[in-house]
This record gives structure tokens, sequence and C-alpha cells, in this order.
């Protein structure tokens, strides 16, 4: 018997949503099931809340985004791949905050068809996954080409409406791509881990086994230590300690030598800048088109002369991956270590850990940049014609909203909704902190891979929150060697990393690829979710920091200022003053 812990909705099952709200069927809006506000019927469920990439909460013209991505995409995935045990994710929302759920397939007939498929569907894939990745690779660049290439200016508002809808059916191909790619290298992923597992191997050092693998992000990561050194070389640097992007650019103007950095700037966002700091959120703007976190991050790094040695740090992930993987070998039979090469060889060619950081690039952080931009322009032309207040209204209009205005029809009084739209947002974004990481009926475990492998939600982390007020120390995967002992910082939201100092401990409900900057700058780091194949655990592994994460309740727990240790070896954090 499951012994389950209810952890109450309370007001947050009230059915409270944005007003004048209606549930409107898209032309693919799920295949299990669809997205909506909490209900007292929820509590029976499992959830958990996604900080991780919807940290302030989300608008109405991002619902539509985060309905393509995490219902419609996982759902589209599961079911694509065959995945035998779940059919996707679902959301729910608690005011503007976003929680997530699985949708399990319990039918003992379902699941063994589900596993002849996906055996099927794995095989070929699997065994020529460069290839396979390859062509979504050049579809996706394919499609920015396209829409980058669109003169948004030169366009009437019917073929803006035309684009735009191109644009969110390109958006929601993208996200059935990304959980297509992730559930088939999850599966192989826990494949190799029940096999590592009846080896009598250890089991954590599995990532490890995988990684040094470079990716896009690292990569960003270097060109920014560049720049700041960059800086320094063209007497710069002072101009970059400024606030704002606005002074930044007027301190460079005034600096003999601002224009040629600037310049070097540009150069890195036309490449690199294609990137928000949230994931299927319209309202925020890429690094390209307000590049105030790529600014954040040089200016920190500004403040340590000695730089960061990637080249030096990726030798040492290597050499610790291949000493371990020969530790590892050295304790099998013949038999096994046949099968374990085996298995190595398949997840370092179709390899999670690289593909889960590698694939951020090209769609998690960029995939909806053509529909903010479409978006904004379409907001354009219709404050021309008086027939929306400003352009930044449009992002608390739903997306059907939208396209019945651009049909000639829309909401009655869109002025007055979006004022109330705002007074709602405002209000449930200023409670993010109340809201609890999880609610709803605690179980033993979840049977979805993802929800496993890249959130932590494996049965040490339900324990973890059964236990919660009574343990003594928190306890979580031991995602990065080593111990440390240093003052915390939590931080709660993407856009506030630029609050990390050069020696912290980053304490933080879990981190994506905007994260990425401050590795290079915390000693140590804990977070509230995320498994083995989390990004946290993964950066931290290329940066060779202590890492502990999936404890749970991390950054209800610590405080900012307090001393922490760490021990990444173990799994366990423990706050000391």
């Amino acid at each position: 018997m499951s012994n389950e812990t209810v952890i109450p909705l309370g007001e947050y099952a009230d059915g409270d949503f944005y007003p004048g709200y209606e549930p409107r069927l898209e032309s693919r809006p799920f295949l299990a099931e669809p997205l909506a506000p909490f209900t007292r019927d929820d509590e029976s469920r499992f959830w958990m809340r996604d900080s991780q990439h919807f940290s302030e909460g989300i608008t109405p013209a991002s619902m539509g985004l985060l309905e393509d991505a995490q219902t419609w995409g996982t759902q589209y995935g599961a079911e694509i791949v065959g995945i035998p045990p779940t059919a996707g994710m679902v959301n729910r929302i608690a005011g503007v905050h976003v929680y997530l759920g699985q949708c399990p397939i319990t039918s003992p007939w379902q699941i063994g068809a589900r596993a002849e498929r996906f055996g099927a569907f794995a095989g070929p894939r699997l065994a020529d996954f460069a290839t396979y990745w390859a062509g979504y690779r050049a579809e996706l660049e394919a499609a920015y080409a396209h829409f980058d290439g669109l003169d948004v200016d030169a366009l009437s508002l019917d073929e803006l409406h035309d684009a735009l809808k191109d644009a969110h059916a390109f958006h929601r191909r993208g996200w059935g791509v990304h959980f297509e790619v992730m559930y088939l290298l999850a599966a192989n992923y826990v494949g190799f881990f029940q096999l590592a597992s009846d080896l009598g191997l250890d089991t954590g050092q599995i990532a490890q086994w995988l990684a040094g693998e470079e990716t896009s992000y690292l990569h960003t990561d270097a060109e920014l230590w560049r720049l700041a050194g960059r800086a320094r070389e063209l007497d710069v640097a002072v101009a970059l300690t400024e606030p704002t992007v606005e002074a930044v650019r007027a301190a460079l103007d005034a600096a003999p030598q601002g224009a040629t950095w600037w310049a070097e700037f540009e150069a890195f966002l036309a490449v690199w800048g294609q990137r928000t700091d949230e994931t299927a959120t319209m309202d925020r703007p890429s690094w390209a088109e307000h590049p105030a976190t790529p600014l954040a991050s040089i200016r920190e790094f500004l403040t340590r002369p000695e730089g960061h040695d990637f080249a030096a740090a990726r030798r040492d992930v290597l050499a610790e991956r291949d000493r371990l993987v020969d530790e590892a070998r050295a304790t099998l039979t013949e038999e096994g270590r046949v099968a374990f090469d085996q298995a190595l060889a398949s997840n370092r060619s179709a390899n999670f850990v690289w593909w889960n950081e590698e694939h951020n690039f090209l769609i998690d952080r960029r995939i909806h940049l053509p529909v903010r931009r479409l978006t904004l322009a379409v907001a354009d032309r219709l404050v021309a014609e008086g027939r929306l207040g400003a352009r930044e209204d449009v992002f608390f209009l739903f997306r059907h909203e939208l396209l019945d205005m651009l049909g000639g029809g829309g909401p009655s009084d869109v002025p007055a909704l979006v004022v109330a739209r705002r007074d709602y947002y405002d209000h449930w974004s200023a409670r993010g902190s109340e809201l609890p990481p999880v609610v709803g009926s605690v179980p033993d475990a979840v049977h979805d891979p993802i929800m496993t492998e890249l959130f932590g939600l494996t049965p040490e982390y339900f324990a973890t929150i059964k236990a919660q007020g009574t343990a003594k120390s928190l306890s979580g995967f031991a995602a990065g060697r080593g111990t440390v002992v240093g003052t915390a910082r939590v931080v709660r939201a993407a856009q506030d990393i630029d609050q990390v100092r050069d020696g912290d401990v980053l304490v933080c409900g879990g981190t994506t690829t905007e994260w990425t900057p401050v590795f290079g700058l915390v000693v140590g780091c804990v977070t509230d979710t995320g498994g083995t194949l989390s990004h946290t655990a993964i950066i931290a592994r290329e940066y060779g920091i202590p890492c502990v994460v999936g404890t749970g309740v991390a950054t209800s727990t610590i405080s900012t200022g307090d001393r922490v240790r760490i021990d990444g070896d173990r799994g366990v954090v423990e706050v000391l003053a």
C-alpha cells in the first residue's frame, strides 16, 4: 500500500483565474487531458510547482505557449514514442503560477502494447541518433531563417495574422519534437540505469560516465568570460559596472574604446542572443532585444580577474569520467562488461546529458521568439488603430482573443479587461513565495521518466517531502562531488541571478540554462528539485563544484546569509548557522 501524505490545495482549488477567461479548444490542445486552473478534485493527485521554468507566474499571452509545451508537447511526445507507463504531463494553475503533474497509464494491456511500440520506434533512432537529431536541427533552423527573415513592417495586418498563426504552428511543432526526443533519450537512460543497478554499480555515477561533451551554452559562457577579459584590455570595465543597459551604453559612448567593445558584444548577441531567461514566456525580451542578463554576468565576471579555465575544467571532467568508467568495468564479469559497454556506447551516442543542455539553444529558450516578434508587430498595428491601449497590453490577451481581434471580433471591452487582468497578475505574482512547492497527494513514486530524471521526483524525494519538519539535515541527489562550507544566497527567480556574488552557495528551486553563467562564481549549489539529468546537476559537474539537488525543501529551510555545508558525495546539506 502506498503511504500518502496530502498537502491541501486550500484556496488554490477555488477555480480562481484571469477575469474573462473562457476555456477554448485550440486545434490540438492536448491528447490526454487539458491545462486548467486547480479544482478540488485535483487534491487526489500529486502536483509540483514548476518554479524552475516559470518562477514569476504566467500572463494570458503565455498561456498558449505553456499549453503547446508542457501539456500538448509532453502528451504528444509520450504518445509518439510509446513510453509505457505515462501519457505525458499536464499543467494546473494556482493564481498565475504553474504546477505540473503526470498523466499515468495503469492498464496492463496498454503498458504492454506501448512497450512493444516503443521498441520498434526507439531501435533505429538510437542506432543513428546523430542523423535523427540532425534532421530535426535542420528543420528548426530552416524555420528560424524563415521567421527571422520576415519584414514585419512591410506586411499587411492580414499577412501578419497569417504569419502569427504560422509561428504558433511552428511553436507547437517544435515542442512536439522536443518531447519526442526527450522521452526517447530519457527511456534509454532509464534502461542504462536499470542495467547498472542490476550489475551492482553505483547508479549515482551514470551521468558522470556521460559527461564532458561541449554544448552551445558552455560556448556562450566562454564567450561571456572572453568579453569580460576584452573589457579590461580595452579599459572599459568601469563602464560595464553601470546598473542598466542604457547607462552602460552611455558610459561606453564616452569611453575611447567603448564602441569597439560594444561592437564585439553585438556580434556575440547576433550568435548567442536569441534566447530568453524563461521558457514559453511571451512578455520577456530576448538577450538580443534587451541584454540586461549577459551584461550582468559580465559585470560579475569582472570581479574575478583570473577568469574561468574552461579547457582545464573539461579535461578534469573527462579524466574523472574515464576513471569512474574504468573502476566500474573492473568490478564486472566478462558478460557484465559486454552489456555495460553496449549500454554505455548507446548512451554516449544518444547522450541525454549532452542533449538536455544542447537542445535548449534550439528550442526551449528560442522557439517562442517568432511568436513574440509577430505578436508585438500586431500589437503595434492595433495600438495605431486605437483598438489596443498600449503595446504591452497584448500580453494580457489569450491567444484566441488576439486572433479573434485580427478576424474582426475579440473581447468587447479590451481596455477594462486588460486593467482587471493586470491587477490579477500583480496580486498573484507578488504571492509567489507563499505558494507551496508541492500540493495534493504525495505518492511514493511517479512513473514518468522525465519527471523522475529531470525534476528529481524519485522515491527519495517523496520521502523527504513526507519527512519535512522532522529531518535534521537536507538530503537529495549527490550531483557534484566534494564538500564545501559557504554563505547561502537564496534566489527564487532567473531574473534575480544578478544578486549572486563570487563565492556564494546558490540555493534555488532549480536552474535552467539562463543560470549557467553563475556557476563560474558560486562555490556550491543546492536545489529543491532536480535529478541526475537536471541542468543543475549537469552544469555543477562541468564546473566541478559540490552540488545537491532534489532536496524538496531547500528554499523553505535555508535563508540568505546562512552558513551551510554541502556534501556533494553523500547528497547531504547542513545549515550551520
